[in-house]
């Protein structure tokens, strides 16, 4: 006689059961997403656009109001 729990089969009882989706849409996924990342990768290069790791507060930035520079009250 075979053994009950053999018969029926737990598809959550760890045992691998396949990719649902198949392995060339997998594929094609993996594809699309390392192209999207180099794309990405490559307008953040040649725009000079950083990618937001630095501090902000480390870079010195001027900024000059024309409207009122110490110029314009000394005299």
């Amino acid at each position: 006689m075979s053994d009950p729990k053999e018969d029926k089969k737990d598809p959550f009882d760890g045992e691998y059961i396949g990719n649902i989706w198949g392995w060339r849409i997998s594929m094609i996924g993996a594809a699309v997403i390392v192209l999207l990342a180099a794309f990405a990768a490559y307008r953040h290069h040649s725009m000079g656009v950083p990618f937001g790791f630095e501090d902000p507060n480390a870079t010195e930035q001027t900024v000059t109001d024309s409207t009122n520079t110490s110029q314009d009250t000394a005299r």
